[in-house]
């Protein structure tokens, strides 16, 4: 009697899947971690030329702001109407000093903003054209602000009467610039620097000039 071939569930096992060569995985593992090490290595070098490249530039520049001082100021009327109306005229002389070696600046833009006790009574514009300081020079403008202007002075109102006792008031110049440098043929972006200044300056009243006299003034100047 023939002998019965046992029942197949109709899956027939195949060959055995090697496991995984650890061999292999170490050796990709490996590979990525020295891509990885070399592209740091890349960047970090990068960086450090490029750090290394403006230190040298600043060395060989020494890049210095401009300088900005109120050199002379004559007020000839401030004084409030029974409207609140400032009446005012101010005249202004300021130099713009470039101290750097080898680089010029364009002043394209400067915009000159006069305050009293907080309020902008006026604003003027320096440059139509624009100008450019050449290294180590000075540039001389003159500046008028005259008219009249509502103003409220509420609680500052004594401040104001003191000062009008003494015969010296507290304008505040706020200036906003566009500028670029300059050197050699090449010529950066635009900057747009502040420029403010506190100003002490006595009245001249029918050509009569108060015991006090103006000092010139150092401007605050910032880049950004």
């Amino acid at each position: 009697m023939a002998e019965k071939e046992p029942h197949l569930n109709g899956s027939c096992p195949g060959p055995s899947i090697p496991p995984p060569n650890q061999e292999d995985k170490h050796k990709t593992r490996g590979c990525f971690c020295c891509l990885f090490g070399c592209l740091w290595k890349t960047i970090v070098a990068l960086i450090l030329i490029i750090v290394l490249a403006i230190f040298i530039c600043w060395l060989i520049l020494q890049p210095r702001m401009f300088k900005v001082h109120i050199t002379d100021a004559k007020l000839t009327q401030f004084n409030f109407t029974n409207n609140n109306n400032l009446q005012y005229k101010l005249d202004l002389n300021i130099t713009l000093r470039n101290p750097n070696k080898k680089m010029a600046i364009y002043f394209d833009k400067i915009e000159a903003n006069a305050f009293y006790e907080g309020q902008r009574f006026d604003t003027e514009n320096l440059t139509r054209w624009g100008f450019k300081v050449e290294h180590k020079s000075t540039h001389f403008l003159n500046a008028t602000f005259a008219g009249q202007q509502w103003m409220v002075l509420g609680a500052n109102e004594l401040d104001f009467n003191e000062e009008k006792s003494v015969g010296v008031y507290s304008i505040y110049l706020k200036c906003y610039l566009r500028i670029r440098f300059r050197i050699g043929d090449f010529i950066g972006g635009d900057h747009k620097p502040k420029v403010r200044c506190g100003l002490k300056v006595p009245l001249i009243s029918n050509g009569n000039l108060s015991t006090a006299r103006f000092e010139t003034t150092r401007c605050d100047v910032q880049l950004f």
